[in-house]
């Protein structure tokens, strides 16, 4: 059984595979690579549903999206998430309402449903999305 539950937003994923520095050159790439040797090391695991692919597509062809979540697949660090009606309805109510992305309220949502750690940096997540999810940024992880 995995001990912590993780949800990392694709921003963060992003950070990891482009290794990123912030606008301040804060070396956010090191940070979400640190998170995600932590996640390794703990045997912990790692939620997520096709809208990470979804937003993935955006920036990568599918052979770098293969290779991004390979390695945590082979480590039997994922667990794929289904999107459920219920899900999806309040994620586009929420989005609709706040006028913030579908993806990152379906996100917050999945997170509290499956009690796992919010990981983002992006300030939908930490500013309008607080009622539904707590979010912590890689750095901030023990």
């Amino acid at each position: 059984m995995k001990k912590r539950k993780y949800l990392i937003d694709t921003c963060i994923w992003r950070d990891f595979y482009e290794n990123r520095f912030s606008k301040s050159n804060k070396p956010i790439g090191k940070y979400a690579s640190d998170l995600f040797m932590k996640i390794l090391k703990n045997n912990d695991g790692i939620l997520f549903s096709i809208s990470l692919i979804w937003e993935l597509k955006k920036d990568y062809v599918e052979e770098e999206i293969n290779n991004m979540l390979n390695f945590l697949f082979m480590n039997n660090i994922l667990i794929r998430l289904d999107i459920t009606n219920e899900e999806y309805k309040e994620a586009r109510k929420i989005s609709d309402k706040k006028n913030i992305p579908f993806v990152d309220c379906l996100n917050a949502i999945h997170a509290r449903n499956h009690k796992a750690i919010m990981i983002s940096r992006d300030v939908h997540f930490i500013k309008d999305l607080s009622h539904v999810v707590k979010t912590v940024k890689p750095e901030n992880i023990n």
